[in-house]
């Protein structure tokens, strides 16, 4: 068989265009942005510094030191006083090892597992809170620490 010209043209551009589709998708869904104690970036208020960020398809979560009335003025999301201690998970949630105590743990073995555990997330008891849990279990969770004078950033698409 013998196709046109333009046929042939269009099926090469079909094929151009869906390998190009998938391309930009796996990027999109693997693509991961690390940065650890980073002093500023672009995407962030002026007044944030010292900031650390996951960002990905899973999950973006970023905390950075910023005073609070330059959080207040950044954040769009409806804050409130913390009331009881809320926990956000951090950047590190999904890359900090934590080791399994075995089933006749020593004391300092479950110390080390806790303390592990613990540090994916971060404790305010003083500051201000957003949280929305979506149906499918993503969401938004955003806290400032007045304690320390950092602000914690996660969401979730699902």
């Amino acid at each position: 068989m013998n196709f046109p010209l333009k046929r042939k043209f269009l099926f090469v551009a079909l094929v151009a265009f869906v390998a190009w589709f998938l391309y930009g998708t796996y990027v999109g869904l693997t693509h991961v942005e690390i940065g650890e104690n980073v002093p500023s970036v672009n995407w962030l208020p002026d007044a944030a510094s010292n900031v650390s960020f996951y960002k990905s398809y899973s999950f973006t979560s970023y905390e950075f030191d910023i005073p609070e009335s330059d959080f207040v003025k950044w954040s769009r999301w409806e804050l409130s006083p913390i009331d009881e201690p809320v926990s956000i998970p951090r950047y590190c949630y999904s890359s900090v090892d934590v080791p399994a105590p075995g089933p006749n743990a020593t004391a300092e073995e479950w110390q080390a597992f806790e303390s592990s555990y613990a540090s994916r997330s971060a404790k305010i008891t003083n500051g201000l809170y957003y949280g929305y849990l979506q149906g499918n279990g993503g969401g938004v969770w955003v806290g400032y620490d007045r304690n320390l004078g950092r602000a914690y950033y996660h969401s979730a698409p699902r």
